[in-house]
């Protein structure tokens, strides 16, 4: 089951996030979130939150619309983004994709991305997609699909990153070691249509960028 969860980050690109969410199964607000699913009229199945970011016209969007709410209160040990990836997984979700959960706060933004760390350990594949970059976390393996000239990094989350071979790219690797601090996986560059990352030990933020 595929579950799309949109908080209320930087989204400015609804006609390419629209088309995202109507190839989803579940489809999961996490409390300002509702603001761009008013602005492109979808509908969530449940929204999740402490509801101190929604605005009074998306509150009245999901009661019109009859969108279950689940209100946790303010003061809490997780953020509206990871109650709902939990409420996800508890509903069996098998694939994720976090909308709306980069931005201004940088705090945020890098607990968000980590959490795709806690997800993943779990088997489910996880992703979060902005305006400019599609974000994985990577141990073993990972394809990705682009365009010839699209931006590709890896960025070293362990000491190091060993067993590092990438392929598809104007740069390629072959085995090579990166530790954490280095920008030597910063900027590649698709050559085609696909671009392949390995790993043999460590962990790695990997973007998928277009300027």
């Amino acid at each position: 089951m595929d579950c799309i969860i949109i908080a209320s980050g930087a989204l400015k690109r609804h006609d390419y996030f629209t088309r995202l969410i109507h190839k989803a199964d579940l489809v999961v607000c996490a409390d300002g979130g509702a603001r761009h699913l008013r602005r492109m009229n979808m509908i969530p199945h449940v929204a999740i939150g402490d509801f101190d970011s929604i605005d009074t016209k998306s509150r009245l969007f999901l009661e019109t619309h009859h969108v279950p709410i689940i209100t946790h209160p303010r003061d809490k040990d997780a953020t509206d983004t990871e109650l709902a990836v939990q409420w996800a997984m508890e509903k069996g979700a098998t694939g994720l994709t976090l909308m709306g959960v980069t931005g201004t706060r940088l705090d945020h933004t890098l607990a968000n991305i980590l959490l795709l760390k806690s997800i993943g350990e779990t088997g489910i594949k996880c992703r979060i997609v902005d305006d400019n970059n599609e974000i994985y976390i990577v141990t073993e393996r990972i394809e990705l699909h682009g365009n010839p000239g699209d931006l590709v990094s890896l960025i070293p989350l362990t000491e190091t990153v060993k067993g590092v071979t990438i392929t598809g790219v104007d740069f390629p690797l072959d085995n090579a070691e990166i530790p954490m601090g280095s920008s030597l996986g910063i900027s590649n560059r698709f050559s085609g249509t696909q671009a392949q990352i390995s790993i043999k030990n460590g962990m790695a933020v990997v973007t998928k960028s277009v300027d």
